[in-house]
């Protein structure tokens, strides 16, 4: 009797104490939702230079690879892959989910491949912050998640407006299937604050905007969406998706007769994106 009693107890304390180490580490200390971008003008630094950044703090995979530039035969297709930030390197596919494929560019530049690839040998560089937003516009259905897209722009892009326009067509062509993202996109010239939401459950695509920071302005983003009025006559300072005003009135974000903010229709009332 002895026995059993001291082995009930013995039992008993080991599933507490599973319970307790389920509870301690269910949640990473730090969430994708953490990360801060900064943006600077060329006339707002001392040098000249045009400046973005990016702070990681996300539970991510921590390798690093520089992806030489490559030439491709035609009809070559391309991969893309949900859940590569969470893999131990390079050759890694371990969770990785084949999303789909598109046709591979004839040629690509050398690019920095990080968690959130972030800088190519024509000096465009990109910075992520996660904004969250509407949960009804995500769709999983999408073929693209973040940092997929900042990857091929980095391969085929030289100018900040030149990758804005990609994944743009990107996303409307395959669907974007990630919550709500802000890339701070800078080039030799000038910095531009982007922001993507999906299109809803009802269609497989996305909607985005993108602003560039004055050249002398420092900009930043910290995980919430900060685009408010798009004057899209002034193609200098803004770029959007043709279907930025028609989705928010489809969803019932927007009655079409109060002034336009980006930031009121697709983020909500507060971070997460509720009323």
């Amino acid at each position: 009797m002895n026995r059993l009693f001291i082995l009930t107890i013995a039992f008993t304390c080991y599933c507490c104490n599973l319970l307790a180490q389920e509870i301690e580490y269910s949640r990473p200390v730090n969430t994708p939702e953490s990360c801060t971008s900064i943006m600077v003008g060329k006339k707002a630094s001392a040098d000249g230079s045009v400046m973005t950044s990016h702070t990681c703090d996300g539970n991510y995979r921590t390798w690093m690879e520089i992806v030489p530039a490559a030439r491709y035969e035609r009809d070559t297709t391309v991969a893309i892959y949900n859940g590569r930030m969470h893999t131990e390197y390079p050759a890694d596919r371990t969770n990785m989910e084949l999303k789909g494929t598109i046709p591979e560019a004839r040629s690509t530049f050398q690019f920095l491949n990080t968690s959130y690839p972030c800088l190519n040998e024509k000096q465009l560089g990109i910075g992520e912050t996660t904004i969250s937003g509407r949960k009804e516009l995500q769709n999983q259905k999408g073929m693209f998640m973040i940092e997929e897209l900042e990857k091929i722009a980095l391969q085929r892009c030289t100018t900040a407006r030149e990758a804005i326009r990609l994944i743009g067509q990107l996303v409307a062509e395959y669907g974007y299937g990630d919550s709500g993202e802000c890339l701070t996109i800078a080039d030799p010239n000038e910095v531009w604050h982007f922001e993507v939401f999906g299109e809803g459950p009802d269609k497989i695509g996305g909607v985005w905007a993108a602003v560039r920071i004055p050249d002398d302005h420092v900009g930043v983003s910290a995980n919430i969406s900060r685009i408010s009025t798009l004057d899209l006559k002034d193609k200098d300072r803004y770029m959007a998706s043709e279907n930025v005003f028609s989705v928010a009135k489809k969803m019932g974000f927007w009655n079409g007769k109060e002034p336009f903010r980006f930031w009121k229709a697709y983020s909500g009332g507060n971070y997460f994106g509720e009323p």
